[in-house]
């Protein structure tokens, strides 16, 4: 039996059926099924720990009582997966809520012995960073009060999820324009000047503002040389050339979206990116260059995804977006 790890992209819906709605073809080394076999089961179905297989939707669940989902939240944890041989595979699971979806990457560690998990405990990796233990969580939540979400997103942050295609990186054959996207959630359009449905197939450094590419270009080629999620700050386009015979708004005058991404890649299987938008800025000009600068680099006040997820919740006073949930 191979007992190397691998790795795999899918992607579910974030209501209670968690139904699975996409699957790379990693995941037929990783667990052993087909990925045809998955779409239209429940996500859910498959986790092989004793705890209740309904904690892991609540996490997701939605706090909008209008019904819309314009938040996202990045989560990881450990959880175990039935295989197609019946024997439970340790997964290390980072998911992307967005837009009535989950894009979540499965990392396999096939030799590590089978250690039941009781409880879900959950690191949630975005803005609103917390450690989570969903399951005692529920339990507090149904000693207090009979209804209600037990996790709300605070603020109403621009926020989008795409899924990008596989990516090698190579000083003598790297494509220019970077891998293409595969997937989009339909939020991407209160990031970006762009319908999601017009961007499958186009490639992703086209987004990227031309200042910016060199620095993408390293964070991908980041993403695809580990397995822990990455971090950085860059520029996109705000109204990016993507339909051919539209308008074509040169650089020097297309607005910058300064967004910051987290990121996690497949070791075949392409990478998935949450991309939070923190403001927009005037296009840089030989004259307005320290303002454009300035205005890239913020407040003082403000904290990168990395400060908060490298802060210690119980011992440091550096990270106040930090709570502990148990």
């Amino acid at each position: 039996m191979d007992i190397r790890p691998s790795s795999y992209i899918g992607i579910h819906s974030s209501d209670s059926s968690t139904k699975v709605l996409y699957v790379t073809e990693g995941v037929l080394h990783a667990v052993g099924y087909a990925p045809s076999f998955l779409v239209n089961k429940q996500a859910k179905d498959f986790i092989a720990d004793s705890m209740d297989q309904d904690d892991y939707p609540l996490l997701y669940a939605s706090s909008n009582e209008d019904g819309t989902d314009n938040t996202a939240s990045v989560y990881s944890m450990w959880v175990n997966i039935k295989s197609a041989r019946g024997m439970p595979v340790l997964h290390r699971i980072v998911s992307f809520r967005c837009d009535h979806t989950v894009i979540y990457l499965g990392i396999t560690f096939p030799q590590v012995p089978f250690k039941d998990h009781h409880e879900l405990e959950v690191e949630q990796l975005d803005r609103e960073a917390k450690r989570l233990n969903v399951t005692r969580a529920k339990k507090a939540l149904e000693q207090s009060r009979p209804s209600g979400q037990m996790f709300v997103t605070r603020g109403q942050q621009a926020k989008c999820a795409v899924v990008l295609e596989h990516y090698a990186p190579s000083i003598s054959n790297r494509q220019v324009t970077g891998p293409c996207i595969k997937f989009a959630t339909s939020s991407i359009d209160r990031v970006l000047d762009a319908d999601y449905s017009d961007l499958i197939g186009f490639p992703f450094l086209k987004l990227v503002a031309p200042e910016d590419v060199l620095l993408v270009t390293k964070f991908l080629d980041r993403l695809v040389d580990s397995c822990d999620v990455q971090f950085e700050k860059f520029c996109l386009l705000s109204r990016p050339y993507v339909i051919s015979g539209d308008i074509v708004v040169p650089d020097c005058e297309n607005v910058r979206v300064l967004v910051e991404a987290l990121g996690a890649a497949s070791s075949s299987d392409g990478m998935v990116l949450l991309l939070r938008k923190i403001r927009s800025i005037s296009p840089p000009t030989p004259g307005t260059m320290h303002q454009y600068l300035h205005a890239r680099s913020g407040s003082e006040e403000e904290m990168s995804l990395l400060e908060i997820l490298t802060s210690d919740p119980e011992t440091s006073c550096a990270a106040p977006g930090w709570s502990l949930a148990r």
